[in-house]
């Protein structure tokens, strides 16, 4: 059952299809007010708390080609912000058919696959994540609990706890809607009127952003308005349930083409990474038979320009259903130089798949002398090291790549692995310690440190490292669970 962030999106009150407003609108300065209700500790621990049950749901996205576009895509319009309003933003897609996006207390902004798949171009998908960034960025969630008071402000942590637990259950639609019953009639109708005032400010951040990153404005114009269509006529799945807690009208549409007009009209190509991850996510979710028969239909109208996502999304379809002769075949015309590392990585598997894993390690290690930081072919090259039984190789490359990049947590965990096969038991914890540690889970990584500082082994050095780490973080953990004791999250 896909996740129901959707639903998170009411208790943030961050809502989604309007229209942006001039593109020389500056940020405004929030002031002090806003801060002092809901510091931006307290914003991060709401947010982490949360995050945490996400990470763990099988509809969380953990792929890292889908995971850096989205990323990438954020980071672009983030770059557009001037001023003290600019922040980090975690982003991360959502395996969900529903049209949506959401932004988190605590600077997080998830968007599901089935948005993902509405939109026609890039433009349409920058025009709904640079909305949910300006929320971000005008704090939207401090400014609500600013009129709401302090003890609905806890209220409404809980709420969105309550919300994310319902996500795995058959019921989860009642246990939602008896959450959302705990709050009072009017404090959820006083929720909902205040966000349509940050939705005017959002559109009007949202476009800015969209201008400024130099994105064509006039996709935020085409992606709502289909949006609202899709309301009358019931025409996506989801999309009715959504414009309920996302209000969208024919005055706003009408307001954003007034500002469009004053705005010059550009033709934006779409990145090629927007096309991959649109094939990739239609190629790897959902029955591999029918991604197989989609993407062929597609390509049997294309008999003289077949479009290299498409091809790529077929090949990826038949490698899910283990035609790796057939995937192979069709993905090899695509190889030619310059070939794209989603391809090597593609390649690679296939030939893995196949049981050539020597193959397999030959096809990463080229590509990753001419893309050595795309992070697909990095995870698959040392998977696919353990998987032939080459800990000591995987181990050190794990060790030399640790030492630059120490945010990435697929790679602890791969360095987990990599330790137990080679029978360092203590080593193994200590590196599932830092991907959950990574990952939020302070709790988790306290108690893989603990089983290694019990297994000690002979390294002195190392066992010492390890209490040490072992007593930081559980300074960090009493930290944050007084934090939360404090916002009543349990």
């Amino acid at each position: 059952m896909a996740v129901k962030l959707r639903l998170t999106a009411f208790f943030t009150a961050l809502t989604l299809g309007c229209a942006p407003v001039s593109a020389q609108t500056s940020l405004p300065d929030l002031g002090d007010a806003s801060a002092a209700t809901l510091s931006e500790p307290q914003e991060r621990t709401i947010g982490n708390r949360i995050m945490r049950e996400v990470r763990v749901d099988p509809a969380y996205v953990d792929d890292p080609e889908i995971a850096d576009y989205i990323s990438s895509l954020g980071s672009r319009l983030l770059g557009a912000a001037e001023g003290p309003t600019r922040r980090d933003i975690d982003f991360f897609v959502v395996l969900d058919d529903t049209i949506n996006a959401f932004a988190l207390v605590g600077g997080h902004i998830g968007v599901h696959s089935g948005l993902l798949q509405l939109t026609q171009n890039e433009s349409e998908l920058a025009a709904v994540v640079g909305h949910e960034i300006a929320h971000v960025l005008q704090k939207h969630q401090a400014r609500m609990a600013a009129g709401m008071g302090r003890s609905q402000l806890t209220s409404l942590a809980a709420m969105a706890l309550a919300i994310l637990a319902a996500r795995a259950s058959n019921q989860g639609g009642q246990v939602t809607e008896a959450a959302i019953a705990a709050g009072s009639a009017w404090q959820i109708q006083n929720m909902i009127d205040y966000t349509r005032e940050h939705e005017r400010e959002a559109d009007r951040i949202g476009f800015t952003l969209l201008d400024r990153a130099g994105f064509d404005a006039r996709g935020a114009s085409a992606i709502f308005e289909r949006m609202l269509r899709a309301n009358r006529l019931n025409e996506y799945k989801g999309a009715p349930a959504y414009l309920r807690t996302h209000p969208l009208n024919t005055e706003r549409i009408a307001e954003m083409q007034n500002r469009l007009e004053r705005v010059p009209s550009k033709l934006v190509p779409d990145s090629f990474e927007y096309r991959l991850t649109k094939a990739k996510l239609r190629a790897m979710y959902g029955p591999a038979s029918e991604a197989v028969t989609a993407f062929r239909t597609i390509l049997a109208d294309r008999t003289v320009v077949r479009p290299r996502e498409d091809v790529y999304g077929l090949a990826l379809a038949l490698y899910r259903t283990r035609d790796f002769d057939g995937a192979w075949k069709t993905l090899e015309p695509l190889r030619q130089a310059p070939s794209h590392p989603a391809f090597e990585l593609l390649a690679a598997q296939v030939r893995a798949g196949q049981g050539r894993h020597e193959d397999a390690i030959a096809i990463y290690n080229a590509a990753l002398k001419t893309s050595p930081g795309y992070r697909g072919l990095v995870h698959g090259y040392l998977d696919e090291l353990l998987q032939a039984g080459h800990p000591r190789e995987a181990i050190a490359d794990l060790e030399q790549r640790l030492r630059t990049t120490s945010d990435d947590f697929r790679l602890y965990e791969l360095q987990a692995r990599a330790y137990e096969a080679a029978g360092r038991r203590l080593s193994q914890h200590r590196a599932q310690a830092e991907a959950l540690y990574r990952k939020g889970n302070l709790a988790g990584a306290v108690e893989q440190l603990e089983i290694a500082v019990r297994s000690r082994g002979n390294d002195f050095y190392e066992a010492s490292s390890a209490e040490s780490r072992l007593r930081e973080l559980r300074f960090q953990l009493e930290n944050e669970r007084a934090a939360e004791k404090a916002l009543k999250i349990s």
